[in-house]
């Protein structure tokens, strides 16, 4: 019987702090394959060490370079991880018997992450099911600029060990990468959009014949988010915008029950609802060229 060889992909720029504990965990692989967005420090050379297989090219999207990245592989299995992420040993393990038979063409994986040394358990954040593990001919990428995922062909199954994200070294690392360098690429993916009162019909039909056949592929956990996206990228409705911060706050505290990790329950609730609203300013500095340097 054929083995079941896998590849990883990871995109990095700048990641010296974070590549090596992330190849460490993953150094059984058959294949690493790094597409690095030309990086200024040590990144390059930590790859090299680990025997990777590096492509640069430029930064225009997650969707696009991952997709890129599969492209670049040469395996049946694809295994996408961010350059912040662990593979723990019991997760390695549990890969390795479900190659031994695959039941299904993707896995999710349940994720913990972290701010510093505080695994946020609720608001959401757990388990947070990520579909990281998938077939090459199956599986690929939605190109989405940010928050990629992955577009799913056949049937999917749940991976029962975690997956380990230090996704933030500190709170003040959260406001650097989310209330400020997230929002700035969102504001531009707002620039994009049509600014209407409600979703055309058409578009509404469009979703639900949709929705209805990929929740036949057994992939229901992500086909909402995934389908809302894809056929109403384009689109930002006007009389929600004044609510959405609240509402983001309200789902992370109180309805996933954000408030279960104390004060850094709240923080994290807050803070995103923050991002929400800093997003909007952006874009209408943005559109109204506001900006003077």
């Amino acid at each position: 019987m054929e083995k079941n060889k896998i590849s990883v992909i990871i995109l990095t720029l700048n990641e010296e702090k974070d590549l090596p504990g992330c190849l460490e965990s993953v150094k059984w692989a058959d294949e690493i394959v790094i597409i690095d967005s030309f990086s200024s420090d040590k990144t390059i050379e930590i790859a090299k060490r680990f025997k990777c297989k590096i492509f640069q090219k430029k930064f225009e999207g997650f969707g696009e370079l991952k997709n890129y990245a599969i492209s670049k592989t040469s395996n049946k299995w694809i295994l996408n991880l961010d350059a912040d992420e662990r593979v723990t040993e019991e997760l390695g393990k549990e890969m390795e018997k479900i190659f031994e038979n695959p039941e299904f063409d993707g896995y999710y994986f349940p994720r913990k992450s972290y701010v510093g040394k505080k695994w946020l358990k609720y608001g959401g954040q757990y388990p947070s099911y990520q579909l990281r593990l998938f077939k090459k001919d199956k599986g690929g990428f939605e190109d989405f600029v940010i928050h990629e995922r992955v577009r799913m062909e056949g049937n999917v199954g749940y991976m029962k060990n975690d997956l380990i994200h230090y996704n933030f070294t500190s709170w003040s690392d959260v406001i650097e990468k989310q209330l400020n360098k997230l929002t700035s690429i969102e504001a531009g993916e707002l620039m994009k959009k049509r600014f209407v009162w409600f979703y055309p019909v058409k578009r509404l039909r469009e979703f639900f014949r949709e929705y209805s056949k990929l929740r036949k592929s057994g992939n229901r956990r992500m086909a909402s988010y995934v389908l809302s996206r894809r056929v109403f990228s384009d689109y930002e409705i006007k009389w929600l915008i004044p609510f959405r911060p609240f509402m983001t706050f309200f789902r992370i505290y109180f309805i996933l029950q954000g408030f279960r990790d104390g004060i850094h329950g709240l923080a994290w609730a807050s803070l995103t609802s923050m991002a929400v609203l800093i997003k909007f300013f952006k874009y209408h500095e943005l559109k109204n060229n506001l900006i003077t340097r």
